[in-house]
């Protein structure tokens, strides 16, 4: 077994130069992305002429963006210090970065196409209250970023006040347990049943972007539009071309979900390594991130409708974050079975686990129902005297059908709504026409919030809001007493408790 090459990581030292690239490839990013408007423009107008003049303005701005990469590289270094590490970097303007270990939340690796070709990685570290990553290394050696990672994380773990690191010594890497794999039949099983109206959102989200972009820039759309409008009137009132445009809707949506699944998932496995779970996965991006269990504040569970019919979950470890940052330092695995669920419960909740699948769950008041009937039928009953008024009897028998299937969804929310509490955990199960289940540890439990509105009050009933590090859990209309009474037990909890929330 080839082993790993040991660096001084207490001397100030530089990323691998294939970080140079790297930068390049950002900064052309971002300029491309902010000119593209510019070069649609000049094709739509027609004003691209032989002279070649465009080409000296695009040969300028890669000189100065190369340029500016290897200087941004060879300005750029880090040095472990004590129980620190400190960044300096800076082009035109110097700057000094130290984060002290114990900030630190995560250490994660990700490798694209040019990290792969040049057999490098990129670091992230994530700091508790920051909304992204604190620090991006672009470009390490594989040994030197385990390395690093090893020492900050094994310096949180023991909690020394420093690190002796002018031996050279490295903590060995725990072993890894793999406790999931998504294989290709699952890949594409996972791809079939996402969410296809989100895919669709994307195409929506592009045009209205283009036609914006096209805006700004002085092209007249609506002018341009109403010379085809004529024709496009005569399409849309032929059926077999609106079905025919919602068919081809639906194809684009439904490739769109499966090539951004293979993307993100492929090769996706979950491991448990020591008290953390690691959960790699990507095609051209290969993602690693971890997450300890002292860091997951809430663990999530879910299914939508297609999930629910092939049998698979998603599982998200949501981790001690800000709350702009939540969803960002989440970390997600999905394509797993029932028994890779329990699996995983077992790992992170340990002997509360048999506790949060045996609570007796409580269903909230029907003044929760009651409120959406209330909304959907007073804005289907202003529909209908606007579609009566008008004529439009096809538009009202339409707005009909969504109203009764709104109504049903309501009904279904009230149903799936339910709370638990025990002497350890705290359960909040949801849903639509899929579930979810989200658990936290009442130990984890940083403040509880009581709401009530007038109408909450006639009726006696309260919302509850238990706030964590890595968001809230909202439990609305229920009776006062049964909120008042878990406030004062999961406060309670949360006094008495002498186990560390993160």
């Amino acid at each position: 077994m080839k082993k790993s090459k040991s660096f001084d990581l207490s001397q100030p030292t530089r990323q691998s130069y294939a970080a140079i690239l790297i930068i390049m490839y950002r900064l052309y990013r971002v300029i491309i992305r902010q000119l593209l408007p510019v070069a649609v423009i000049i094709l739509l107008q027609g004003k691209l002429d032989k002279s070649g003049w465009f080409l000296y303005p695009i040969i300028t701005i890669a000189v100065i963006g190369a340029a500016y990469s290897i200087l941004a590289f060879f300005r750029y270094y880090f040095y472990l210090e004590k129980d620190k590490l400190i960044v300096k970097k800076g082009v035109l303007k110097r700057s000094t970065l130290e984060i002290p270990f114990d900030r630190i939340q995560s250490v994660n690796f990700e490798q694209n196409l040019i990290h792969r070709l040049f057999s490098v990685v990129k670091l992230n570290m994530d700091t508790a209250g920051s909304t992204g990553n604190e620090l991006q290394l672009y470009a390490l050696n594989r040994d030197m970023a385990s390395q690093l990672s090893e020492l900050i994380l094994q310096s949180i773990k023991s909690k020394k006040k420093s690190l002796d690191i002018s031996e050279n010594k490295t903590t060995p890497v725990d072993s890894r347990k793999q406790i999931f794999g998504l294989s290709i039949g699952q890949l594409f099983k996972v791809g079939i049943t996402e969410n296809h109206i989100r895919s669709g959102g994307i195409i929506v989200f592009f045009l209205f972007y283009i036609w914006d972009s096209l805006e700004d820039f002085g092209v007249d759309l609506i002018e341009k539009g109403e010379q085809y409008m004529p024709v496009a009137q005569q399409l849309v009132q032929s059926m077999a071309i609106v079905i025919v445009l919602v068919i081809l809707f639906s194809i684009i949506a439904f490739t769109i979900s499966m090539v951004r699944t293979v993307l993100n998932y492929y090769d996706l496995k979950m491991y448990r390594k020591g008290h953390g779970f690691v959960v790699v996965s990507g095609l051209l991006n290969k993602n690693e991130r971890a997450a300890k269990d002292e860091k997951v504040q809430i663990l999530k569970s879910s299914q939508n409708l297609l999930q629910s019919w092939a049998g698979i979950y998603e599982l998200v470890f949501k981790q001690a974050s800000s709350a702009q940052a939540s969803e960002a330092k989440s970390i997600k695995s999905i394509g797993l079975s029932k028994e890779n669920l329990f699996e995983a419960e077992a790992y992170l909740l340990k002997k509360n686990h048999n506790e949060s699948r045996s609570l007796k769950m409580k269903g909230v008041d029907f003044y929760f129902l009651y409120k959406r009937l209330f909304y959907w039928t007073s804005l289907m009953i202003a529909l209908t005297i606007f579609f009566v008024y008008n004529n439009k009897i096809d538009t009202l028998v339409i707005s009909l059908l969504l109203y009764s299937l709104a109504i049903y969804a309501s009904y279904l929310a009230y149903k799936k709504k339910r709370y638990a509490w025990g002497s350890n955990i705290f359960r909040l199960d949801a849903g639509v026409f899929g579930r979810s289940r989200q658990v936290v540890e009442n130990h984890k439990i940083q403040n509880i919030h009581l709401k009530e509105t007038p109408f909450q009050r006639r009726r006696g009933l309260s919302t509850v809001e238990l706030h964590t590090a890595s968001g809230v859990l909202t439990v609305p209309d229920i009776k006062r007493h049964d909120a008042y009474s878990m406030k004062n037990y999961l406060l309670y909890k949360v006094e008495s408790s002498k186990k560390k929330w993160m």
